[in-house]
């Protein structure tokens, strides 16, 4: 069996860790997630004309925002990570939609730009990695760049205060011969802090062929903080959002 080991704690702005599960990213992500979080984006999203998806990761949502697009619509994918933005401009390149449609952006979330109003802003999997002080600015770039009445959406974050998460396994996939899965466990880093440890694990029948482990240092942030932040930068609750979806739309003008 093969074992080796990736600390990202003091590493999370170079996005090295993911080159540890990149390579394990779409074959653990929980389907029954990747359904709950792609109903919501046709119930928020349907139609839009233009969106930035930050974070798009391999693009496992990225396919589902191209088919809610309206006529003539625009993504704008920010992902600053190479090994998820290999992956993301690889599915994206076998989409014959996306390639008037997509523009993928290697800038991360704070320094991208876009030329257009945006009718929304996605962001999954993605906020627990800013620390209090770059959210604020996170949430008047992105509130600024959205149309009246434009949404933004994302996921509520687990957990929802500093404390330990025991471990757990998430069944992935299979692919060949071999099946993958992730051991998740999370342990208190500090007031606000958690760092996850997420082990991904390659067998073969029982056998155990190969685990690999990354740690993330990831910033808690709880329904009712994101309530305050969202609301100081002009955002109001959308009525629309499902349970456990965070939907927050730009006040319209009068």
């Amino acid at each position: 069996m093969t074992r080796t080991t990736a600390h990202e704690a003091d590493r999370a702005d170079q996005g090295l860790g993911y080159a540890v599960n990149g390579p394990y990213y779409d074959m653990v992500f929980p389907e029954q997630v990747r359904a709950s979080l792609a109903d919501a984006l046709r119930r928020l999203v349907s139609g839009a004309g233009a969106v930035a998806e930050i974070g798009p990761g391999t693009g496992v949502f990225t396919e589902t925002l191209l088919e809610l697009l309206g006529p003539d619509g625009q993504i704008f994918a920010i992902e600053p990570t190479r090994v998820m933005r290999a992956a993301l401009v690889t599915r994206l390149s076998r989409i014959p939609a996306a390639a008037d449609t997509v523009t993928v952006l290697p800038e991360d979330a704070l320094e991208a730009e876009v030329d257009t109003p945006l009718d929304a802003v996605v962001m999954f999997n993605m906020i627990m990695h800013f620390p209090p002080e770059q959210r604020v600015r996170l949430w008047h770039k992105w509130a600024g760049a959205l149309r009246p009445g434009g949404v933004l959406v994302m996921e509520s974050q687990h957990p929802q205060t500093a404390t330990a998460v025991p471990p757990a396994v998430i069944p992935g996939r299979t692919l060949g011969r071999h099946r993958y899965d992730v051991l998740a466990r999370a342990e208190a880093a500090g007031e606000d802090l958690v760092r996850w440890v997420m082990t991904y694990r390659t067998w073969r029948g029982d056998a155990l062929l190969r685990e690999e482990t990354a740690e993330f240092d990831c910033h808690v942030v709880s329904d009712g903080t994101l309530a305050a932040e969202l609301s100081a930068a002009g955002l109001e609750p959308h009525p629309a959002a499902p349970e456990g979806i965070q939907a927050w739309r730009r006040v319209k003008a009068p």
